[in-house]
């Protein structure tokens, strides 16, 4: 590669992992460095220009009640003490993370625009994948470990109620992004030969 910047991109891009943050971090990311990251993340690909992300930055007290819910919807069968022992590991990790972003996607599937074209729906989605990957590249470029997780908490009951989703009828969640300073190593991530995957004409 010649062009400096597309180089400094590229590496970040391929050694971006997935690292735990530091559960008792003494200097977390300040949430005002997080803010701007999240403003520029939001420059992604976006058909009819809808902005359909929505941001949740939690404090310590949200974060601890996220836990929580997950450890509730994991040990739905309270008299199985994996899923016990489970619950109680995750209630821990999540309820103890030194920051997390909750980013949803919204989408009035009632709107005009919708109706005269339904594809605006997975459109939005789209947008909103993109985003949290823009995201996590910037937090890699400054140092910050993260984890971007589907864990299945909005399936409790009370998440709309503790995470106060605004407009829970027309938001989804795409992400949990957890995020905070780490000293864990990953290793290079090997992917398949990219013939496997290329149809080039």
């Amino acid at each position: 590669m010649k062009n400096k910047s597309t180089h400094i991109l590229a590496e970040i891009i391929k050694n971006r992992r997935t690292r735990k943050p530091n559960q008792f971090s003494k200097n977390p990311p300040s949430k005002e460095l997080i803010k701007s990251l999240i403003e520029i993340a939001r420059y992604a690909p976006n058909h009819y220009r809808t902005e359909p992300a929505r941001f949740y930055l939690l404090n310590s007290e949200k974060i601890k009640q996220v836990g929580q819910l997950f450890g509730e919807i994991i040990a739905k069968n309270k008299n199985d003490p994996i899923l016990r022992d489970k619950a109680n590991r995750k209630t821990k990790e999540w309820g103890e993370a030194p920051g997390l972003i909750i980013i949803t996607c919204h989408t009035d599937t009632n709107s005009e625009l919708v109706c005269k074209n339904p594809a605006v729906i997975d459109e939005d989605y789209a947008t909103c994948s993109c985003i949290c990957q823009n995201l996590l590249l910037l937090l890699e470029s400054e140092h910050i470990a993260s984890k971007w997780s589907t864990g299945p908490v909005w399936e409790h009951p009370k998440f709309n109620e503790v995470v106060e989703i605004q407009k829970p009828e027309n938001e989804h969640v795409v992400g949990l992004i957890f995020y905070g300073y780490s000293e864990q190593g990953v290793k290079p991530r090997e992917l398949q030969n990219i013939h496997n995957h290329l149809v080039e004409y």
